[in-house]
């Protein structure tokens, strides 16, 4: 008998079409999420899932299971919506999608820099608002920011994305400096300099991206202490974790312009972001579409499928998370 699986949001239609063919599937094609409820429900029915983000895989939910569920593939880098600790204890593995991303969300970091310092959302709201014909020519002022060529960015987080996004900023000329828990090789760095104290660093940055996963040394990273040393012309890019950034130290500094600007793809408690970021001229926001590329979302639901394939053939998972 062929193990039962569950996928708990629409995955690319070509992994689905294999998925079929080697196990029994219920597929969520109408990509409608399953209530909390529901999914505890649903799971106890399956051998296997394919988890998404928004589903919450909390201490509850593995309470709840009748010991039937054996693994998840989850379809993300993050994995902080699923207590992992409760899923060692049921026994349960757990798998997930790194690397398969990282070119795609280094795309958006760049896209982040340039929209945030270009004032890209001002400017586009006044074509789309058919105000632009309203605005007196003004050469010193009308959508005038900032360049990007041959400035500093500081990277928080030099792992492989953030390696990726400094290879993209030096197109730009952009002096590339960063901060990691560790220094990297000479044959990684690749010129980069690199402060051991995050403190040291923020000052001597025009942007800042932040590239770490959500830990427990990580949340609110971005704070009222490490803000106050950011530079006022400064930018700062967040394509990580919502849970790295304090939201009300960040509006502030934006509402009263003690920084240039941000571009943010990742929100606390998303997708209901804070209100209060929609109402800022200087904060460019996208709704978490670093991964969103059709190649992308095919790879990350292939190696979801994979480490399904090699668990249920009793084969160590590509992508154990535990």
């Amino acid at each position: 008998m062929r193990p039962k699986i569950l996928v708990t949001r629409k995955i690319s239609d070509d992994a689905e079409i294999i998925l079929k063919k080697e196990f029994e599937v219920t597929l969520n094609l109408e990509d409608k999420p399953y209530t909390y409820d529901e999914l505890i429900q649903l799971v106890n029915q399956y051998d296997g899932i394919i988890s998404s983000s928004f589903d919450k895989l909390d201490k509850n939910f593995f309470d709840n299971l009748n010991g039937r569920l054996k693994v998840i593939g989850h379809v993300g880098v993050g994995y902080d919506n699923i207590n992992i600790q409760s899923a060692k204890e049921k026994n349960i593995k757990v798998s997930n999608t790194p690397n398969v991303l990282n070119d795609a969300v280094a795309e958006i970091t760049m896209l982040l820099i340039l929209a945030s310092s270009r004032r890209i959302g001002e400017a586009y709201n006044l074509v789309k608002t058919n105000t632009w014909k309203n605005r007196k020519p003004d050469i010193t002022k009308l959508m005038v920011g900032n360049e990007v060529t041959g400035k500093t960015l500081g990277i928080i987080g030099m792992g492989r994305i953030g390696q990726i996004v400094a290879d993209r900023a030096k197109a730009f000329k952009m002096k590339i400096i960063y901060h990691n828990r560790n220094k990297l090789p000479e044959a990684l760095e690749k010129d980069a300099t690199y402060f051991s104290d995050l403190k040291s660093m923020l000052p001597n940055c025009d942007y800042i991206s932040l590239h770490t996963p959500a830990t427990p040394d990580t949340i609110n990273i971005i704070n009222e202490e490490t803000l106050k040393l950011f530079p006022k012309h400064s930018v700062f890019v967040n394509t990580s974790r919502g849970s790295t950034v304090d939201d009300d130290a960040l509006i502030e500094v934006l509402q009263n312009k003690k920084i240039y600007g941000a571009g943010l793809d990742v929100f606390n408690n998303e997708p209901n972001l804070d209100k209060r970021y929609l109402e800022l001229d200087n904060c460019f926001v996208l709704p978490h579409i670093g991964s969103a590329t059709h190649e992308t979302r095919l790879a990350m639901s292939m190696l979801a499928i994979n480490n399904l394939r090699r668990f249920f053939s009793n084969k160590p998972l590509i992508s154990e998370v535990v």
